[in-house]
């Protein structure tokens, strides 16, 4: 009976170990190391401060995504001890190795960015533009007596600086370049129709009454326009770095080694560095 027992209670471990090891592969397993469903869980309740099963399995998947490229980035550091790292610390330590890791491409070029333009002709396109300077006189007679001396040929800085309380007088009152829609309807009803060198018709606000001057003035989509370049600069630098980050994790993916299970996933798991680059 004793054997009996002794040859079942072996025959039972064997069938547990059996068990344990069929799902000891875990969600993935990244330089020799397991991540099972246990640690993601643990991870995505720090960062949603909710549990796993309480998460949209779209955001699961891209929590999931996240955790393996840092758990790449850790696999590929000179330091072991990274591997281990507790999850309040993985982040911080991420962003202390990855550029060293995978430094930042060099800024683009002139032929880039115009390359880029060309392919996105929205990225650099605008509406009129004004260049405007104004004048901010305290009651409705100052304005018209203002406005008098500007049609007559007073020179426009001097009279900013005699007669307006506006914050920039004793520098001339200027504004700068605006487009359609900086301005309140009221103050653009009377500036856009203006062409080069004319003065408006008082306008009245809270702060008082308004003349302004349009200076220069170019048409929709005319010209260079280095405010709409440079926000096409930043996004071309952001969409290169990105793609310069997403390579250099494929290759460290590879170095370290990557296998993806998905044993027990509830979400969209996939490897995020097949197909990379």
């Amino acid at each position: 009976m004793r054997v009996f027992v002794r040859s079942l209670g072996g025959a039972l471990g064997l069938f547990l170990l059996g068990g344990c090891h069929h799902g000891a592969s875990g969600l993935a397993v990244i330089g020799g190391r397991t991540i099972t469903l246990a640690e993601l869980s643990s991870y995505v309740s720090a960062q949603t401060g909710r549990e796993l099963a309480d998460v949209p399995s779209d955001l699961s998947a891209a929590l999931f995504e996240r955790y393996l490229e840092d758990s790449v980035v850790l696999a590929a550091s000179t330091d072991p001890a990274d591997r281990e790292l507790p999850a309040a610390l993985r982040g911080a330590r991420v962003r202390e190795l990855l550029p060293s890791l995978c430094p930042p491409p060099p800024p683009p070029t002139e032929a880039q960015l115009d390359a880029y333009l060309a392919s996105h002709p929205g990225a650099a396109s605008h509406g009129d533009r004004l260049h405007l300077r104004q004048l901010i006189l305290p009651d409705q007679e100052a304005a018209r007596t203002a406005h008098e001396r500007l049609r007559s040929g007073d020179d426009f800085a001097t009279v900013s600086q005699e007669t307006s309380r506006a914050p920039n007088a004793a520098a001339g009152g200027e504004i700068g370049w605006i487009e359609r829609g900086q301005l309140p309807p009221e103050f653009e009803a009377a500036v856009f129709g203006l062409a080069p060198g004319e003065v408006s018709e008082p306008v009245a606000s809270t702060a008082g009454w308004h003349l302004f001057q349009v200076t220069e003035r170019v048409g929709a989509g005319a010209g260079p326009d280095p405010i709409a370049r440079g926000r096409a600069l930043a996004a071309l630098t952001a969409e290169l770095a990105e793609a310069a980050r997403r390579k250099c994790l494929a290759t460290l993916a590879a170095r370290v080694g990557v296998r993806v299970h998905c044993d027990g996933a509830t979400f969209a798991c996939r490897n995020p560095f097949e197909g990379q680059p």
